[in-house]
């Protein structure tokens, strides 16, 4: 027996050792590039788990995050307040947007002004400070905006590089892997069309693709190009739009039970909603001032990039009155209250609210939303009825799904007021149905194979273990468009009918001299 438990002690010794050594703390780049609170609650979830899983990180941050060994932060403070200075002027006007041509525009600008300050933060000097020969294994690239910060792939050595986004699939996706685009039954990002468009509305829509594909190709990336020259101080750089397409992986925030049908290849994987389970507390009093709600509470959050308060002080006045005429309902505001309103007892003002820990409360009724993709996504989890009140961007088609969905209704942001609200409010409230559709939905979101971020995780670590996903790399990637789309296949088609068309016209043609027959 003493022989057995020596020979016994060695194999599991032996295993120990062979696990150990296998274990390896990669060193991760993580690139976040939007200054929204929003995509740092998701992008977090990700890079707090690869941490768990042992893997070094060097995260560039736009919030306040401490370091500690293993997970470096790069901050960059005061960011957001310096991008919200540049938009002064236009800030509180979302009219344009409304227009989908206006709105593409406008959001290439709003990455244009970022990535100009961007460039200039101290903390992208001293990423660029660390010897060359340092190794990462991996570069995570939030490829919403930012491209020029794809110049660290070759600065490192060109390690491989997975493009995650919080934002739905943008609408240049197609760029980084080889991804069909149907503009007949996919709507695009800024309008507020649905799968089964009218002949119009087909028309407006393929024309919105190609502007955006347009703008994006010959004005937006031309300026990353240029940006990427002048922070890597190189001529000779592989161009932006080439780097971006060597995403092995692409993590998107989308999930079928929500999002409009589109084909995706195998490299392109949806892990939406991997943000909802996060662990989030809620405030006493917050507790006890839903559990007095007689009927229940109504949330009125507008996230992070538009404020309440931007509604002006008489949209605020109308809607604070509306309120305190429903005593029966608790009313949430995410508000910052700078105008110093009197609040109801059935009113609950806070500059800051923990959202999914109010939305998974049963006693929530409703969710009064900007139509952010997050905040619907937490909705959608919980089975809550939505009013979306859109302003730009991606929100115009984010809500236009939970009106199909038959979770919600849409208000436009100009047409925002308390008639308006308390008409939805009252629709929502009084008919179940909404309530129902919900559960429904929930129920599909909520029963996938495994939890969104496990995927994701899953997938990011296969990438790091074989250094890439080449088997998942589609042919296209080493073929010029004509090739893709068989258009040199086309001209040799047509130039050889040209050919016979030539030589039978010639030898068609009567011969000098010659007369036709006259006819009898």
């Amino acid at each position: 027996m003493g022989r057995a438990r020596i020979m016994t002690l060695r194999w599991i010794l032996l295993s120990l050792t062979v696990v150990v050594c296998n274990v390896h703390a990669e060193n991760i780049l993580f690139l976040q590039t939007l200054p929204s609170k929003s995509h740092h609650i998701w992008n977090r979830q990700i890079f707090e788990r690869l941490y768990e899983n042992g893997h070094n990180l060097t995260i560039l941050s736009f919030e306040k995050e401490t370091s500690v060994p293993g997970k470096t932060f790069l901050v960059m403070e005061g960011f957001y307040e310096k991008l919200m200075a540049a938009f002064a002027d236009s800030a509180g006007d979302f009219s344009s947007y409304e227009h989908a041509f206006s709105n593409i525009m406008g959001v290439y600008e709003f990455y244009k002004v970022a990535s100009d300050i961007l460039e200039q933060e101290d903390v992208i000097k001293r990423l660029l400070e660390y010897p060359r020969t340092f190794r990462f294994d991996l570069i995570i690239h939030d490829f919403t905006m930012g491209q020029f910060l794809l110049g660290f792939l070759q600065h490192f050595n060109n390690p491989p590089l997975v493009s995650i986004s919080p934002y739905n699939i943008p609408s240049y996706t197609q760029y980084l892997a080889d991804i069909p685009l149907y503009t007949t039954y996919l709507p695009h990002p800024a309008s507020d069309f649905g799968s089964k468009m009218s002949f119009m509305e087909r028309v407006k829509n393929t024309l919105y693709w190609w502007f955006d594909m347009l703008y994006r190709q010959q004005v937006y990336m031309p300026q990353e190009q240029q940006r990427m020259k002048r922070v890597f101080e190189g001529a000779n750089l592989t161009h932006v739009k080439l780097l971006e397409r060597r995403s092995e992986l692409v993590l998107v925030n989308s999930d079928p039970a929500l999002d409009f049908y589109q084909l995706l290849p195998p490299n392109v994987v949806q892990v939406g909603g991997l943000h909802i389970k996060r662990a989030e507390e809620m405030p006493t009093m917050m507790s006890q001032f839903i559990a007095r709600a007689n009927k229940g509470v109504v949330l009125f959050s507008f996230g992070t990039n538009v404020q309440s308060e931007m509604l002006g002080p008489e949209v605020n006045r109308q809607l604070l009155e509306l309120f305190r005429s429903m005593p029966d309902y608790g009313f949430i505001w995410k508000h910052a209250n700078a105008d110093g309103l009197v609040m109801p007892p059935n009113v609950l003002m806070t500059s800051w609210v923990p959202q999914s820990a109010i939305l998974s409360n049963s006693r929530t009724k409703l969710l009064v939303s900007h139509g952010g993709l997050l905040s619907l996504q937490e909705a959608a989890w919980n089975g809550v009825p939505v009013i979306g009140v859109p302003f730009f961007a991606d929100q115009f088609s984010n809500v236009r799904r939970i009106e199909l969905a038959g979770i919600g209704i849409g208000i436009p942001s100009t047409k925002l007021n308390a008639d308006t609200l308390k008409e939805a409010m009252d629709k929502i409230l009084s008919d179940g149905s909404y309530r129902a559709r919900g559960k429904e939905l929930s129920y599909l979101f909520r029963t996938q194979p495994e939890p969104p971020l496990e995927r994701a995780i899953f997938w990011i670590e296969k990438v790091i273990a074989n250094k890439g996903l080449r088997y998942l790399r589609s042919p296209t990637r080493s073929m010029a468009p004509y090739q893709v789309y068989g258009l040199d296949m086309v001209a040799v088609v047509l130039l050889i009918a040209l050919g016979y068309y030539l030589i039978f016209k010639r030898h068609s043609k009567p011969a000098a001299g010659e007369t036709k027959p006259k006819s009898e």
